[in-house]
């Protein structure tokens, strides 16, 4: 072979070499931005959440009866979205609950972006205009939501009443019945002559 073939060819090889290291970091880099994602989400809703809590508590006036009013809306949604799961959770029956959740939570995304319209308005007097009436579509949401917890809640329910005072007094006879036994049982291992 000449010079020229074998250099073509280390060339060639030194290109797979790189173009496979690369693509090796490229899918490890991925893999490992898609499950910091994950696991930081979770953490940055968190975060804005509760920014979005003490915004609400230190602003006053109709500015700060719209942020009272979306943190009043996701409190409620993301509690009622946790009765649900847990219910689920345990396969507690939960009927058509899921489908009125979600037909709630989609009312309540909208509400949501008509609560971010009125927090950016910047006339103070359209501002509390918007407050009296969103707070109303906002209140609605919330009793709703608050009635499909305590719907799940009497759900939960247990199925049939127990007397205690039978259970104790069967769980008694039980363990006389039990003692009984033993001593007849061991009565009668003394009993037999010896070989």
């Amino acid at each position: 072979m000449d010079f020229g073939t074998v250099f073509l060819i280390l060339m060639l090889v030194i290109i797979a070499i790189v173009v496979g290291v690369a693509i090796t970091v490229g899918v490890l880099v991925s893999r490992g931005v898609v499950s910091l994602v994950k696991i930081s989400k979770p953490k940055y809703e968190s975060a804005k959440r509760s920014a979005l809590k003490v915004r609400a508590d230190s602003t006053t006036g109709p500015m700060g009866e719209i942020l009272k009013q979306r943190v009043e809306l996701a409190d409620s949604l993301q509690a009622t979205r946790r009765s649900l799961d847990a219910a689920q959770g345990t396969r507690q029956y939960t009927g058509n609950l899921e489908s009125i959740f979600n037909t709630l939570q989609q009312t309540g995304t909208l509400m949501e972006h008509q609560l971010l319209v009125a927090q950016q308005e910047p006339d103070p007097a359209v501002q509390s205009l918007y407050a009296k009436t969103l707070g109303v579509q906002v209140e609605q949401i919330t009793q709703t939501a608050k009635g499909l917890r305590n719907a799940l809640a009497s759900a939960a329910a247990p199925a049939g009443d127990v007397d205690l005072k039978d259970l104790t007094r069967t769980l008694e006879i039980e363990a006389a019945m039990l003692k009984k036994w033993s001593k007849t049982y061991t009565d009668l291992g003394t009993d037999q002559p010896g070989p």
